[in-house]
């Protein structure tokens, strides 16, 4: 064979190996293609939050009037949160929210989010007092609702913090506080009995901003070993799939959506 033959040879088997290796690569394999199609059937089965079919709210701020406010069984509006001033070196409470309503035929949970623990007589007097004049106006107010991030390993400092303020909490209201996903992990079991003497729910958030937390329900199935009455926290627009095990739960007491101020962008 001719030298320059052989070399024409060689060059074009490469070239031929080369192109059934790109191919190759380029063609799907069939296991990705399974997969693609379970996760299109599993998405099939999540709903989309419609606050039209629901009865519970948290209103964080000024929210626009709709049809499903005027026919809502539970309202949560926030009306301040405890701080820490640097400055002055003393927790305050400062006002937030919308301004004291008339609601008589919708039940009133008052929320207070809380940025520490260290609460001065100060503080937990004027929590009572805005409770007093929500009542005043001719509201069947439930009670208050405190929003504390309590990281899980520090919970039972929360636990008795929550216990001390029931002590000051009048027996008219009801105490109830918002949980993380995190927190179905607890199995202290003088944490659990700190909580249910003290609170009366606790609502788990299965969202974090305006998105829902993808593996909520991986914690959701152990949320009924806390033997606490709960209700299961929902972001309007969010993603929501109930798992088959709330509806013979006696602990779950329902939903409660958070409504965004403005719609979420898709």
């Amino acid at each position: 064979m001719p030298h320059c033959a052989g070399k024409w040879l060689l060059k074009n088997c490469f070239l031929f190996l080369c192109m059934m290796i790109l191919l190759s690569a380029c063609t799907p394999k069939p296991s990705a293609s399974k997969e693609i199609d379970l996760n299109s059937k599993a998405k099939s089965n999540i709903q989309i939050v419609d606050a039209a079919h629901y009865s519970n709210f948290w209103i964080w701020g000024n929210i626009s009037s709709a049809s499903y406010l005027q026919q809502a069984k539970e309202l949560y509006i926030l009306q301040g949160e405890i701080n820490w001033n640097r400055s002055r070196q003393r927790s305050q409470f400062i006002p937030q929210g919308i301004h004291i309503l008339k609601k008589p035929a919708q039940t009133i949970w008052l929320v207070v989010r809380s940025h520490h623990l260290n609460w001065t007589p100060e503080n937990i007097q004027q929590v009572i007092q805005r409770l007093n004049q929500w009542k005043n106006a001719g509201n069947m107010v439930q009670g208050i609702q405190i929003d504390f991030d309590a990281r899980t390993k520090n919970i039972h400092q929360y636990a008795v913090f929550l216990a001390k303020f029931r002590q000051h909490l009048p027996s008219e209201y009801r105490l109830s506080i918002t949980g993380l996903l995190d927190w179905t992990n607890v199995q202290n079991q003088s944490t659990l009995a700190l909580f249910r003497q003290s609170i009366d729910e606790i609502a788990i958030q299965t969202y974090q901003d305006s998105s829902t937390i993808p593996n909520y329900a991986t914690y959701l199935a152990k949320v009924s070993q806390l033997e606490l009455p709960y209700k299961i926290g929902l972001v309007q627009h969010g993603y929501w799939q109930a798992p088959r095990h709330l509806s013979t739960d006696p602990n779950f007491k329902g939903y409660i959506v958070f409504l965004l101020r403005k719609p979420r962008s898709t």
